[in-house]
């Protein structure tokens, strides 16, 4: 009977454990902050943009021609639009793109695409300029490809890629081989004179019966693969674009006529959908960033109506798996954001392009895997000083609210007593009122357990514009409501934001002491209300009961040196702290809580 009874217990044992050990998210989430998105063109389209070689930007656009600009403060202000490409006899040059090659030359491509009623005389084609001096000035149109002189029959979207070697390679969508039916295939063609001459168009891809469209080339941080991300319309059950990639090695390129046709292994559509919904699109764009995982973005109107939208994904090292959908731009419900593009500048900031509302838009994204904690001891007493000491300059490691228009940074300290955290919410009349408050969620696995579900480690802390904190617990299935000893939240609230500061002791949390070199993994929420409703603003892919899903916390280990001076903080209790001094008064608007009781001062 014991054995009986043993037998059935471990028969049971998966089905009454409350939670179960799954794999950790893993790869980069883009963070963007679009509070205020820089104008580099007052009108035009298909803006795109690389950093050069002496560290200035360089933006062009479509605009009664191909105008360019350059930035030299990274993105923060640009130069008058110069035109480089000016249209002519009735032919606009339109959807530019650009290079710089390793010998310093930079090449805009550009695709000229004849206005109605169409003649014989003036086709569809690409074509290009070049500048050997850093853009002041530039060379004659160079000739590369004409199609079809009917749109039926044209070619579109040029796009550049150098290969070590110094080859030049350049892609295009290219209909003119099939003049009886709607295909479409992708072209290449090379220079091995810096974009001088060009080869005659190869086939790279394509797909019997639709339309493989808009391509966009890079060279893979194991500098072995070619991937080409593409819009492709022939995926079964879909009826509309999706973003795809092809692929070749490098040590094949495209050799002997080899391209990837519609059931090729080398065609995958990418987009990993366990985590992002089906977002149907067109438009791609795929840049790497340095860690060698990927960023790909396409426009979309999914879930939106007519309203197309900017997203954008972070694949891994070979161009798939692409999750952690965002996107860079706000906006709203009656913008759209029309044939964007990507660029990696610096040391690793995403920059996103965008049309919007006839403009050439920018916003810079940061990929992070993990959030940076300083060993440092703000006060906490809802204002940001200069003397806090968070991780970013003005608190701002972690910028959110292109979901929502509730633009939030927040930043992150600890010190051998407890973890902090700052978060300044731009909300104008902030609600604290039930029901459907504004506020933040903040989440903490003080284990860094990777579960499904909150277990007793796991620690929710839910915090309202006027700092009442209320505090939550795993439980192995969901959460319940607890009591931390010694938490305490600091607010203040002023017409166009609210600042919310926290203080958890590692003893509220079942820790003796600080985890430095242990792992400790969060989870954020921006929550905006009206007083009827409620929408919440997350981290690309964080679930709030799936610990498996938050984002590590890295403890900076502090300096030796100064370790020594650093005192533990006083823990407040009621209006007094621990050694019976009543807490200062005069911090108007500033309200101070221990455990959720309120306590104004």
């Amino acid at each position: 009977m014991r054995k009986a009874l043993a037998t059935l217990l471990l028969f049971l044992a998966p089905y009454t454990s409350f939670s179960a050990t799954v794999a950790r998210y893993n790869g980069m989430r883009i963070f963007w902050d679009s509070r205020t998105p820089v104008t580099i063109f007052d009108g035009g389209g298909y803006g795109r943009l690389i950093e050069l070689q002496d560290g200035r930007l360089l933006a062009c656009c479509e605009s009664g021609g191909i105008k360019i600009s350059f930035s030299s403060n990274k993105g923060q202000s640009w130069t008058t639009p110069k035109l480089i490409a000016p249209n002519s006899n009735n032919t606009p040059n339109c959807v530019p793109d650009l290079i710089q090659l390793s010998d310093g030359t930079i090449i805009v491509g550009y695709n000229p695409r004849p206005s109605t009623p169409y003649t014989e005389d003036r086709h569809f084609g690409i074509r290009l300029r070049r500048s050997t001096n850093n853009g002041k000035t530039w060379s004659d149109e160079i000739f590369v490809y004409d199609a079809d002189y009917t749109f039926e029959n044209g070619c579109w979207e040029p796009s550049f890629l150098e290969l070590p070697n110094g080859e030049l390679q350049l892609y295009f969508a290219d209909e003119s081989p099939y003049t009886t039916t709607g295909e479409q295939q992708i072209s290449l063609c090379r220079s091995f004179d810096g974009g001088l001459t060009w080869t005659e168009p190869q086939r790279i891809s394509y797909r019997s019966g639709f339309r493989d469209g808009m391509p966009v080339p890079v060279l893979l941080s194991d500098r072995k693969n070619i991937v080409v991300a593409i819009e492709d319309n022939g995926w079964s059950d879909i009826k509309d674009f999706l973003p795809t990639t092809v692929r070749t090695p490098l040590s094949n390129n495209w050799k002997n006529g080899t391209y990837v046709n519609g059931t090729s292994s080398q065609r995958d559509c990418s987009i990993n959908y366990n985590y992002c919904p089906m977002a149907k699109g067109g438009a791609p764009y795929l840049r790497t960033l340095p860690s060698g995982e990927t960023v790909l973005s396409h426009q979309s109107t999914y879930g939106d109506g007519d309203n197309m939208k900017m997203y954008v994904y972070v694949g891994n090292k070979q161009a798939k798996d692409f999750k952690a959908m965002s996107r860079p731009f706000y906006q709203g419900t009656t913008k759209g954001s029309w044939w964007n593009s990507l660029a990696v500048i610096d040391t690793g900031i995403v920059v996103a392009v965008g049309g919007l509302d006839g403009k050439v838009c920018m916003t810079k994204g940061y990929p992070m895997s993990k959030f940076q904690v300083p060993f440092a001891t703000p006060k906490i007493d809802g204002r940001l000083t200069t003397e806090d000491t968070y991780y970013h300059t003005n608190a701002r490691q972690v910028p959110m609210g292109t979901e929502t228009g509730t633009f939030t940074y927040t930043d992150f300290a600890y010190d051998l007593d407890s973890l902090y955290l700052i978060c300044r919410v731009f909300r104008p009349h902030a609600r604290s009122q039930q029901p459907y408050p504004d506020g933040i969620t903040f989440y903490l696995e003080s284990k860094g357990r990777s579960t499904d579900q909150p277990t007793s480690t796991a620690y929710r802390f839910d915090i309202l514009p006027d700092a009442t904190l209320s505090i939550c617990k795993g439980n192995g299935t969901d959460w319940k409501e607890a009591t931390a000893e010694g938490v305490r939240s600091a607010s203040s609230i002023v017409a166009s934001n609210y600042l919310i500061e926290l203080a958890i002791p590692w003893t509220a949390i079942g820790l003796s002491a600080a985890p430095i070199g242990q792992l400790l993994t969060c989870n954020l929420e921006i929550t905006t209300g009206d007083g009827s409703a409620q929408i919440v603003e997350r981290i690309p892919d964080a679930l709030s009961t799936k610990p498996a899903t938050w984002i590590p916390l890295n403890l900076i280990k502090p300096d030796p040196t100064g370790v020594s001076s650093v005192q533990t903080n006083t823990i407040l209790k009621g209006a007094y702290n621990l050694a019976g001094q009543q807490v200062p008064t005069g911090y108007k608007g500033i309200i101070i809580k221990d455990g959720g009781k309120r306590l104004k001062h």
